[in-house]
């Protein structure tokens, strides 16, 4: 696995969840539901003629500490990004469609692959993992030449006539491209190289390596045996 620190590396910030001011409400509304509570008991105490200061310390804890909790949940389930897919199965045409440029300099989007099995492989061409992966890619090819494998370039440098020689240097005898948009890599949270991931005939997405790496014939073999 690579990790990515070219400066010519340009993946887009993930986008912000819109939703995390709504958690935040639900967190007020714990809130004041605690303060109602509150308002009550004192109520009550009054008109049982006792002190409304005799609420028991230990029922102030427990509430104080049922607030804790409901604040960290809520927020933490409210940051996550929009993006982020907590699914194995999520759609291609659920965001996660992108351009692609191919070595005849023509543009597809991924989703015109679909029909077939797809086996999507983000790299580079100075990335050596990279390379290492392409050897499973061809044994795959071998056992499984129904697959749409796909290689997807996310390096800006990697123009068109760099990745023609490329290809043709390592035998990828595949669809091989570029993510032109720089789009593919940010749905995909791309951070390092290379990153598969493995989508059906119908567009279901049902694996993709996160943490990345290299990843072997045998796995992607069994991603296809297991549609």
């Amino acid at each position: 696995m690579l990790i990515m620190s070219r400066r010519s590396i340009k993946i887009p910030p993930k986008e912000v969840s819109s939703d995390t001011s709504t958690e935040v409400e639900k967190y007020d509304d714990v809130l004041n539901s605690l303060d109602s509570i509150q308002v009550k008991r004192k109520s009550m105490a009054s008109s049982s003629g006792t002190s409304g200061n005799s609420v028991k310390p230990t029922t102030v804890v427990m509430a104080v500490v049922i607030v804790a909790i409901a604040a960290t949940l809520l927020l933490s389930f409210g940051s996550l990004p929009s993006t982020q897919n907590t699914e194995s199965e999520v759609k291609l045409t659920d965001g996660f469609d992108f351009q692609i440029e191919l070595l005849n300099s023509s543009q597809v989007m991924l989703s015109d692959f679909l029909g077939e099995p797809i086996i999507l492989d983000f790299f580079a061409t100075w990335c050596q993992p990279c390379a290492t992966q392409i050897v499973e890619l061809q044994k795959l090819q071998v056992k499984h030449p129904n697959v749409h494998i796909i290689s997807v370039s996310i390096e800006s440098d990697d123009t068109i006539s760099v990745l023609e020689g490329y290809s043709l240097d390592h035998g990828m005898d595949w669809i091989v491209g570029r993510d032109v948009t720089a789009k593919g890599a940010s749905r995909y949270q791309i951070t390092s190289i290379p990153t598969m991931a493995f989508f059906n005939s119908q567009g279901i997405r049902k694996y993709i390596d996160h943490p990345p790496g290299i990843t072997s014939e045998s796995v992607m073999s069994s991603w296809i045996r297991a549609d």
